[in-house]
């Protein structure tokens, strides 16, 4: 029985590696398509490519685990149930109870690896991501604003400095004309600046200081002297699909989440309250949903004996497709209707862990629903029709 469980048990961890490179390739190439614009815009070599694709790879892996786990059990029992070595081993004496032992083995390892990945690499690759970004966004802001040259890129700003920093952002003898208002002209003079990025807001900071602003309204001049005066533009103006926006939920560790009054943000922001709330469940509901979908895999696979493992691959995504369009649905019900989420999200869980539990205890005791005697009839009139 142990050499039978190892045995199990590595298949699964081999289709399980499969399922999750193979999946990971197509979903990056995906979302390569996406971040064209941005990759090409700041004109990343291949090393901060590489780089970025790896910070954004635990978002992903997040969805993709429940899959990998569930094609890797259902899989794995698909090939023995066609290849009749469960006949054979149920001919031995060996029930489906002790062969449960592997996939249910493999399900709380997949599940420890999801909440590592939901509660530890999700904020790390996401705030990584961030950063690597800006930091190479803020090197290429000041190489794009070269010394003594009118800068025009930046739309309604007119830039010019006659020295610039490329290693810390700072400014010399800056000029700038703001056209941004449509009944005032400002025109900035300083001696003094510097260039930063707002990593909260993902927003350019222009800081002048001990300069005046000319200020052109009704055909009359306005002076007026300051000690600081900030200029605030978009990455995006600068860089084509460069929008990162303000830090997400998604992006925060749990430690963040947690830290948050609901009741307070509520009060002020509704729809922020609402999305933290729904990132918390969604960062228990995934590693959960691993158990969960490889406990449902072995019931499905041992009843649909006979089966190729491409028609296998499509049924197991198909299942999978739809446990994840209901808790969606329930994710948008909670977030956008205001549907208590323990309800709307966990009963698809709830509901699932159950067939699961059935669907085991009536595979382990060769019992099968009625629905299936459909599928055992056609297959059976396809050899009939073949054999004819």
């Amino acid at each position: 029985m142990r050499l039978l469980t190892q045995r199990i048990f590595l298949e699964c961890l081999k289709v399980f590696f499969i399922s999750i490179v193979v999946l990971m390739i197509f979903v990056l190439m995906g979302r390569a398509l996406q971040l064209k614009d941005t990759l090409m815009g700041l004109e990343l070599n291949f090393y901060d490519t590489l780089l970025m694709f790896l910070y954004l790879s635990p978002s992903f892996l997040l969805i993709m685990m429940p899959v990998s786990a569930m094609l890797a059990v259902f899989l794995t029992f698909l090939r023995m149930s066609s290849d009749k070595e469960l006949i054979a081993l149920k001919a031995g004496g060996i029930s489906l109870y002790q062969m449960f032992k592997a996939p249910l083995a493999f399900g709380f390892l997949s599940t420890a690896l999801t909440f590592w990945i939901s509660f530890s690499l999700i904020s790390w690759g996401a705030n990584n991501f961030r950063s690597h970004l800006l930091d190479i966004a803020q090197n290429r802001v000041n190489i794009a604003l070269q010394p003594g040259i009118f800068n025009q890129e930046i739309p309604n700003l007119v830039f010019f400095a006659k020295k610039v920093d490329v290693q810390n952002g700072s400014l010399a003898e800056v000029l700038v004309e703001d056209t941004s208002r449509k009944d005032v002209a400002l025109t900035i003079l300083a001696p003094y600046g510097n260039l930063s990025i707002d990593s909260l807001k993902s927003d350019i900071v222009m800081l002048l200081q001990d300069g005046t602003i000319y200020s052109e309204k009704d055909n009359k001049i306005t002076k007026l002297q300051f000690k600081e005066y900030v200029i605030r533009f978009a990455l995006s103006s600068l860089f084509k699909g460069l929008d990162l926006g303000a830090i997400q939920p998604k992006e925060m560790s749990w430690k963040d989440l947690s830290a948050f009054d609901l009741d307070k943000v509520a009060e002020q922001r509704i729809d922020l309250a609402q999305k933290i709330n729904i990132e918390m469940h969604k960062r228990w509901l995934f590693p959960f949903s691993c158990l969960v979908l490889t406990i449902f895999a072995v019931p499905i696979a041992t009843s649909f004996q006979g089966m190729h493992r491409q028609s296998g691959l499509v049924l197991a995504l198909i299942i999978f497709f739809t446990y994840y369009i209901l808790i969606s649905l329930g994710m948008n019900l909670a977030e956008y209707s205001g549907f208590n989420p323990y309800i709307s999200i966990w009963l698809p869980v709830v509901f699932f862990f159950c067939i699961s539990i059935y669907g085991v205890f009536l595979s382990a005791n060769e019992r099968f629903p009625s629905w299936l005697n459909f599928y055992s009839i056609f297959k059976f009139r396809k050899k009939f029709v073949k054999k004819a």
